[in-house]
């Protein structure tokens, strides 16, 4: 059933398996049109961007290639939020990303691909065949409904090291996990 496509959140432990390789986290698509298209996915340069099939929202800067670490990434969408920058938020580690090679916003009260009646994919963007995700993922969370920012899925610990916590106490609503 459909849920909430204009707020939600999803977060995720990632380890990469393999660099310089298109590599989908989360997404959606039907397979034929371009509204049910929304994906995380890591680019071949090997950097981190949000998109849909006509509009790429966000690349980092930053790039990520440690396939010994783990990364927790955190996509916090909300495009209900007046203030157009923030329609979009990404976090690694505990921290908001704010260095991005391109930035472009969503509308205001937009309706995006993640949440509709279609196919989504945990390491593949939907129904599509392609960009399989090389490496591990853990402790996936989807809000359907809420813009959270990542305290809800890890706290710092006494050393200063980015750990999981439970999330049992959260509310996941309609399609969340």
């Amino acid at each position: 059933s459909a849920g909430n496509r204009k707020t939600w959140t999803w977060s995720g432990w990632v380890k990469k398996g393999t660099v310089g390789a298109i590599k989908s986290l989360f997404g959606s698509w039907n397979g034929s049109t371009s509204s049910t298209y929304f994906s995380l996915i890591f680019v071949a340069a090997d950097k981190l961007r949000i998109e849909d099939l006509s509009v790429n929202y966000r690349e980092t800067t930053q790039v990520f290639r440690d396939v010994s670490s783990w990364y927790h990434i955190v996509l916090s969408v909300d495009t209900t939020n007046a203030t157009a920058n923030d329609r979009i938020k990404l976090y690694v580690n505990g921290s908001q990303v704010e260095d991005f090679s391109t930035t472009n916003n969503p509308s205001q009260n937009a309706d995006l691909g993640i949440n509709g009646t279609h196919q989504h994919g945990i390491g593949r963007p939907g129904a599509q065949n392609a960009y399989y995700f090389d490496g591990y993922l853990a402790e996936i969370n989807f809000i359907d409904g809420s813009a959270l920012d990542p305290t809800s899925f890890g706290a710092f610990d006494d050393n200063g090291v980015w750990q999981a916590i439970d999330t049992a106490g959260l509310t996941f609503g309609t399609n969340g996990f």
